[in-house]
């Protein structure tokens, strides 16, 4: 139903008011937050816990429906990979866990923009929030091999009565903040800082506790157990069954730090989205003047 609604509005959009549209073309660098790897105290999901070390890539482009300088509406579709790994954290308990994981992100999403400051550079500043909705699929490295891990239950989804696997696909809510430059007429650079709240705690394949390894390996193997726990920690009972392997109280965050190319398709001479080059005139002591940005 959304994808109906938002083709009937840019169909309209594109008929009658073409200059509106902004093609979006950007990349940039993504970021896990969320039970893997952190800062060296109790495990977060902000940005104290970040790991530069996990740090990997996205790219995304998508279309922007300008209603005024000020309000817009967009949809973009993202492709990116996130990781995390506990050899990067000086934690004790974190670093002996000795779990990592990567995972491909595929998502799309709707947002709304709205400009809340100019500068004087031809350049604004503005916020945006929406609902977008993404796949993935954790994946670790063992012995030279790759593994897909929700396939092995490795906090016993397959092995306990009742405990059903994660889904990999999950509801999440980007937002954050940017700014805008013109760079030409109907052409605008932006640099953003891309946030995610998601509903699942699945992302790194970690949310719970320890099962015991038997029962693993009776529903999925004996991969199932060497998946599950990885351990090199000197602490007595570290991954005895029931143990802490993951905080189940906060979902996982990911984030991008994006630069894209924005263009506006359809320039005609008037319109209204930033950077389409067109300076409504108004008349100031008798004289016509053009108005900045």
């Amino acid at each position: 139903m959304k994808n109906i609604i938002f083709i009937t509005l840019l169909s309209t959009a594109l008929s009658t008011n073409a200059q509106r549209v902004d093609l979006i073309l950007g990349a940039g660098t993504s970021h896990f937050l969320g039970d893997l790897g952190g800062k060296p105290f109790l495990g977060t999901n902000d940005a104290q816990d970040l790991d530069i070390l996990s740090t990997r890539y996205a790219f995304t482009t998508g279309l922007r429906l300008n209603f005024s300088r000020y309000f817009a509406i967009r949809t973009n579709i993202w492709y990116a990979r996130v990781s995390g790994d506990d050899k990067y954290t000086s934690n004790r308990e974190r670093r002996g866990r000795n779990l990592n994981f990567y995972s491909n992100i595929f998502e799309g999403d709707f947002t709304t923009e709205i400009t809340f400051a100019k500068t004087k550079a031809k350049g604004a500043w503005y916020i945006f929030g929406g609902v977008g909705y993404f796949f993935f699929n954790p994946k670790t490295r063992l012995n030279g091999e790759v593994y897909e891990l929700q396939k092995y239950g490795t906090e016993g989804q397959f092995a306990i009565a009742g405990k059903e696997p994660y889904k990999l696909s999950s509801l999440c809510f980007p937002h954050g903040i940017g700014y805008k430059w013109v760079v030409g007429r109907g052409n605008y650079l932006s640099v953003e800082l891309n946030l995610r709240k998601t509903m699942t705690d699945y992302i790194d394949d970690v949310s719970t506790n320890f099962v015991d390894q038997s029962i693993l390996i009776a529903a999925r193997g004996p991969e199932a157990a060497a998946l599950a726990d990885r351990n090199i920690s000197d602490i007595p009972g570290f991954s005895s069954p029931g143990a802490i392997r993951g905080d189940p109280k906060d979902n996982d965050t990911f984030f991008f730090f994006s630069f894209s190319f924005n263009k506006t398709l359809g320039l005609g001479s008037k319109g209204s989205g930033f950077g389409n080059g067109y300076r409504p005139k108004n008349k100031i002591n008798g004289k016509q003047r053009c108005l900045e940005f």
